[in-house]
């Protein structure tokens, strides 16, 4: 038996690997798109993603999604908090590899991790029968089936809820402790690319006057405008959120307390002098964020990924 862990982990263990049988069941997943390509490159692979939680990234899922390989084989298993909590590899005819680590870039790493190898078949076979029983649960979903696309968009609604509360839970840190949780995937993005006019401030101060007590004159909150039809607005009352104007300035952390829709405009109220949590301090990537605004507000981002976070993190 051989223990994994950062100094020899599941990222070197498996780019070793050549003409094997893979199946990797995990609890989630994330960036780790390019093991999957280099493994798929010269293995059979089958891999099969839980959804417990919500905290397996949608980007990740979309691209197993796309990778229509002859030997690849993806599945979600949708039962959600019953969902499978394994983090189990299996190399075919008798390797098990089985232990705390999922199947994310932090993960496979082993920074926090480990893993043990285990060469048994019998125990290999054992572990290969539970995975049959799995799939063969009708909300363990190949990618390729007529469902699976139905089952994926309400995930990704619950996976963003999942991610807004996250955030506006975490108590602040710095962003590389928050980068090193892999749970941790997205931030809500504002960019606007106009000063609100007078006659906005009227209509929005307007609808909240006397629905709000925290609100007693134009001056408790400060005010955004989204306009979408009304169940596309990509933001939640209670959203954490980084805003600043599409050139980069004014970059901050704003909560929106307050969400009131009318005749195609959202109004987004966020109070002012009231505290909420920030997950770490803006300074740290305020000139990375400033240098990429211009192309953040192009591609009409909504949300800071990871990902971003990663490449402009001091």
């Amino acid at each position: 038996m051989e223990i994994l862990d950062t100094n020899n982990n599941l990222i070197d263990y498996l780019s070793k690997l050549k003409g094997k049988k893979i199946t990797i069941v995990t609890a989630f997943a994330s960036g780790t798109e390019s093991i999957i390509r280099d493994l798929i490159g010269s293995n059979d692979v089958e891999l099969i993603v839980g959804s417990i939680n919500s905290f397996s990234s949608p980007i990740f899922i979309e691209a197993m999604k796309e990778a229509k390989k002859s030997n690849f084989k993806f599945s979600m298993d949708f039962r959600y908090e019953k969902s499978t909590h394994w983090k189990l590899y299996l190399i075919e005819p008798n390797i098990v590899l089985i232990g705390s680590a999922n199947f994310t870039c932090v993960g496979a790493s082993l920074v926090r991790d480990t893993l043990a190898v285990i060469e048994d078949k019998g125990l290999y076979e054992q572990y290969f029968s539970h995975v049959e029983t799995l799939k063969a649960n009708s909300l363990v979903m190949d990618s390729a089936s007529a469902d699976f696309e139905s089952y994926f968009l309400t995930y990704c609604k619950n996976y963003k809820r999942t991610q807004s509360a996250l955030l506006s839970s975490t108590e602040k840190t710095d962003v590389h402790t928050w980068l090193s949780n892999d749970v941790n995937q997205t931030v809500p993005l504002f960019i606007w690319d106009r000063d609100i006019e007078s006659s906005e401030y009227e209509s929005a101060y307007s609808l909240i006057e006397d629905k709000e007590p925290e609100v007693t004159s134009k001056d408790s909150y400060r005010l955004s405008t989204y306009g979408c039809a009304q169940n596309d607005l990509p933001y939640f009352e209670g959203d954490v959120v980084i805003t600043m104007n599409k050139k980069g300035a004014h970059i901050r952390f704003e909560k929106i307390d307050r969400i009131i829709y009318k005749d195609g405009v959202h109004y987004l109220y966020s109070f002012k002098n009231k505290r909420f949590n920030k997950p770490f301090d803006i300074k740290e990537i305020y000139d990375g964020l400033k240098s990429i605004a211009a192309d953040l507000y192009e591609k009409e981002q909504t949300v800071l990924l990871r990902e971003d976070i990663k490449g402009i993190a001091k």
